[in-house]
């Protein structure tokens, strides 16, 4: 055996000794309310209990049974989150006082005390009260129709 050879082979070695830091998993359950998820791993059938969904900024709530990459801190399997997924219920963005939250339902935005779906409804009701003396006034059959469409895409809280 040569020096490249044996050099290779000492490689490899290197390589199945080196943890994995990162590991395709199967989304089994999620604890939306705790941000953690249960996965088993795609290749050794591993479980990994409470993988972080996020870190306060930003949460990704998966679909159960989908593919996800969750990524392991220090390469500590009890220490694990989820870095992405095939599919996700829900997306979570947040900084400051706004928050921007992504279903499959539709949108949510929020600012403060505010979300942008019920200023909308609350500027359509207060046009729709316009009463115009000369010219045409108000089309309100049409405002409530834009409404009704705004309502489609955007979520209450």
């Amino acid at each position: 055996m040569g020096l490249g050879a044996f050099t290779e082979l000492i490689n490899q070695r290197i390589k199945e000794l080196t943890p994995i830091q990162t590991a395709y998993a199967t989304c089994v359950s999620v604890d939306w309310e705790n941000k953690t998820m249960v996965a088993k791993g795609q290749t050794d059938d591993l479980e990994y209990y409470d993988i972080d969904l996020g870190r306060g900024a930003e949460y990704k709530k998966p679909k159960v049974n989908t593919l996800c990459l969750i990524g392991l801190i220090e390469n500590n399997p009890a220490n694990a989150f989820l870095l992405d997924a095939a599919e996700l219920e829900e997306l979570n963005f947040k900084t400051g006082t706004t928050e921007l939250t992504v279903k499959e339902s539709g949108v949510i935005i929020k600012s403060g005390n505010e979300d942008l779906k019920t200023v909308f409804n609350d500027m359509i009701d207060e046009l729709n009260k316009i009463v115009v003396i000369y010219g045409n006034t108000i089309n309100v059959v049409a405002m409530e129709t834009i409404k009704q469409r705004l309502n489609t895409i955007l979520k209450s809280s």
